[in-house]
């Protein structure tokens, strides 16, 4: 069956045209009528860089979908997205699995937010191929991450905050997180955080009404600025991503706290005092090591590439290979378990009467164990057919 692949990403166009495909709660509910009655069914990935549809299907199909979901023309997509199909489809989808197709490579949260699609899409009854096909490239992520290099080192300002907050606490569930400044950069730090579990933040924003806006997205706490004292000494962990252009927090500010605290500066100019590292139990993280440490992934995970598209190409194989042989075997598994059963059932049907139930039950009991028996003797015959057409070919 025809696998396609159709979407709009930031590599083709700007965000002034991909958010024309922006996926709310009214247009996911008419992409899914639209989707419906797919065979085997669809899966939609939507992140703020991408938005695409997987189908075994036409491409056709799924570009009607989405643009009539979207109130978007064909030729629209056509023009600022694109179409995958077959081979170059199913390379795609294990290339945006592994993180090789991110605007930052080998970023993290794309599988996540895959892994999300594909649940969201098995509420609706995707097919064995779907599920198999996922299979193969969440195998295919975490061979990339145990086999390559590929996944270490932090690759993107957000997500490094993310990482050097979670080496330092272990876990971020249980810490008081003070986030100031409700910019881009701020709202990309409070995804991150969320997304490795952080459940206490707290925002301190110049605009309290810019505040409550970004925490109304992310179900967290706004405060005014003339809070931000206060917040500091609750806080384990504080990030700044502000446009200020001199320090927001100084050594006052921490000057009598009783425990320690870790401190991220993303901001440039720099919104921390650099005074405050001199200070007990405070740990300073600036743009300076954080820069340095990306650019030492991105080398780092570009060395793995070659070996990154052997594990795509090994588990597309393998998978491909799964899908021959369920259209080789399941159709003549079926036939034979038919006739097992016609036969089993008309013989058991004629001594029914004859036993008492007891005794009936327990030859019901026998004849299914002899069933499997018969059953496991014909699918290892089977296999060994595929095997042997496989090696001819």
């Amino acid at each position: 069956m025809r696998f396609s692949i159709v979407g709009i990403s930031h590599w083709k166009s700007d965000v002034s045209i991909r958010e024309l495909f922006y996926l709310d709660g009214e247009r996911k509910d008419r992409l899914r009528h639209y989707t419906r009655y797919i065979p085997g069914g669809a899966v939609v990935l939507d992140t703020c860089n991408r938005t695409e549809m997987y189908g075994f299907c036409a491409p056709e199909v799924l570009i009607k979908a989405l643009c009539e979901s979207t109130n978007t023309k064909p030729e629209f997509l056509h023009e600022h997205g694109y179409i995958h199909t077959d081979e170059d489809a199913y390379q795609h989808l294990f290339r945006v699995g592994i993180g090789l197709d991110s605007q930052v490579l080998g970023d993290v949260q794309i599988i996540q937010q895959l892994k999300k699609a594909y649940k969201e899409a098995s509420k609706n009854h995707l097919s064995g191929e779907f599920h198999q096909l996922f299979q193969s490239v969440l195998k295919a992520h975490k061979r990339s991450r145990t086999e390559t290099d590929f996944g270490r080192g932090s690759a993107s300002v957000g997500f490094a905050a993310t990482q050097v907050a979670l080496e330092h606490f272990k876990d971020l569930s249980d810490i008081q997180i003070l986030l100031i400044g409700a910019g881009k950069m701020g709202k990309v730090s409070c995804k991150n955080l969320i997304s490795n579990g952080a459940q206490h933040i707290s925002l301190v924003n110049r605009s309290i009404h810019r505040a409550k806006n970004l925490a109304s997205s992310f179900d967290i706490k706004a405060h005014s600025f003339e809070k931000l004292q206060a917040e500091i000494e609750k806080a384990d962990l504080i990030i700044t991503a502000t446009g200020a252009t001199e320090p927001i927090v100084r050594p006052e500010h921490l000057t009598g706290t009783h425990q320690d605290k870790l401190l991220i500066d993303l901001s440039v100019p720099r919104n921390i005092d650099t005074a405050v590292a001199n200070i007990d139990g405070i740990t300073l993280i600036d743009m300076d090591s954080i820069t340095e440490a990306n650019e030492q992934a991105i080398e780092q995970r570009k060395q793995a590439i070659p070996i990154l598209q052997q594990i795509i190409d090994e588990e597309l194989s393998e998978y491909l290979r799964k899908i021959d042989r369920n259209n080789f075997m399941l159709p003549r598994i079926k036939e034979i378990e038919e006739r097992l059963s016609t036969i089993t059932d008309s013989e058991l049907e004629q001594v029914k009467n004859k036993l008492d139930n007891d005794a009936y039950k327990n030859l019901e009991k026998v004849t299914h164990r002899i069933k499997k028996k018969i059953m496991a003797i014909h699918i290892d015959r089977l296999d060994k057919e595929f095997e042997k057409i496989l090696n001819d070919a």
